[in-house]
């Protein structure tokens, strides 16, 4: 960065705003590169594509209650930074990405400052805290901008200025993901993808392995959502079968680009995916899967209270039908893993059919909205 140089603070705190935020700030270094830098949080996505990281990535991204408490004290001096970050004055504006812990916050603190806010992946407020679409609509100068068109009204309600941004995931066309072929061969292997939260994937490694063992001469694959995940899941494999993991399980890393990832996803035969993008990947990818995670006892509790929405993975949510099978809970026992089980068997046995028709109706519903390029062109140019 020149000294003095003017720049746009960045904030995604998870694998999933990583994903988002590679594309915005592709985006906005084809818009903006000679006049701003481009500084803050992202993950090894968004740094690929010219983000200066200024706080530590790896420990960001946490699922639920139970995992922020042990890391509240190096989350709040993370905060910190950014925070002071936004109020220097070299600072013009904000794109804020998902994660509200820390956006909402920077967001209502832009407002302040009188600088611009671009927030992409608002909170979820229909399904929980509906009370920040009231926050949101008063902090001047924010624009919000959604990918799905049932997220829009909520936030309309209250006054909010929203936009449908079309997913990146969905942006790739089928030719373009079919003919990325350069991908390990995953042809006869259950992917199992136990999230991008450490916590959240130490959790459900047990999970999922006990739904494997429900199957008869199966290869599974564990798929690792950034590099510094891999170590971790081999590292559990080889405390779960005390350092002789079998041969039928292997551990990857997911594709960076997103016409890569579908192409991965498109190789295998099924997949056992924690609730998150990943089941939106998967669906548009045509991959049969089941969603299944185990949440930490805290979040559990709460959410069963709090939550307003009677379906937890993204395919579901979008088309309002249990289009996917769902295993929320906290307590499994062998009757929970076999019926995890014979839901992958069944979707894998209707894949022609079944797969093909969700990702269909799903990549229809997704293709409305501004590109990423043109959200950000309408961002920077208030700054011209």
């Amino acid at each position: 960065m020149q000294e003095g140089k003017p720049y746009i603070l960045f904030c995604a705190g998870e694998d999933s705003g990583d994903c988002i935020g590679e594309s915005l700030v592709s985006a906005f270094f084809k818009k903006g590169a000679h006049q701003f830098d481009a500084l803050g949080s992202g993950g090894p996505r968004m740094q690929g594509a010219g983000l200066r990281a200024l706080v530590e990535y790896e420990d960001l991204p946490v699922s639920g209650f139970g995992d922020v408490l042990p890391k509240y004290l190096k989350l709040r001096r993370d905060y910190k930074t950014l925070e002071t970050v936004l109020a220097n004055p070299a600072c013009k504006g904000l794109v804020a990405i998902d994660y509200p812990g820390f956006n909402m916050k920077l967001v209502q603190l832009a407002g302040r400052l009188g600088k611009p806010s671009l927030y992409v992946a608002p909170p979820q407020v229909w399904a929980w805290k509906a009370k920040r679409a009231k926050q949101l609509a008063v902090v001047p100068q924010t624009r919000l901008a959604v990918f799905f068109e049932f997220e829009k009204a909520p936030y309309e309600m209250e006054g909010c200025s929203v936009s449908r941004l079309r997913h990146p995931f969905a942006e790739s066309t089928h030719e373009e993901v079919t003919n990325s072929s350069e991908q390990k061969n995953l042809h006869e292997k259950i992917l199992l993808m136990p999230g991008s939260r450490k916590g959240q994937t130490l959790r459900n490694i047990p999970v999922f392995l006990k739904i494997a063992s429900k199957f008869q001469d199966q290869n599974f694959a564990f798929v690792a959502a950034r590099k510094s995940l891999v170590a971790l899941i081999q590292d559990c494999l080889n405390r779960y079968f005390h350092g002789k993991v079998p041969s039928w399980i292997q551990v990857v890393e997911a594709p960076s680009l997103p016409q890569e990832r579908c192409a991965f996803y498109r190789n295998s035969q099924g997949a056992i995916s924690a609730p998150g993008t990943a089941t939106l990947e998967l669906a548009l990818s045509g991959v049969p899967l089941v969603v299944c995670t185990k949440p930490d006892a805290l979040t559990y509790a709460l959410g069963k209270r709090l939550v307003r929405t009677s379906y937890f993975s993204l395919p579901n949510i979008v088309l309002s039908q249990a289009s996917t099978a769902e295993f929320i809970k906290y307590r499994w026992n062998d009757s929970s893993y076999e019926q995890a089980a014979e839901a992958l068997k069944s979707a894998m046995s209707l894949r022609e059919k079944k797969s093909a028709k969700l990702e269909s109706e799903l990549r229809n519903n997704l293709s409305e909205g501004l590109s990423s390029e043109q959200l950000m062109s309408e961002f920077l140019a208030q700054f011209f």
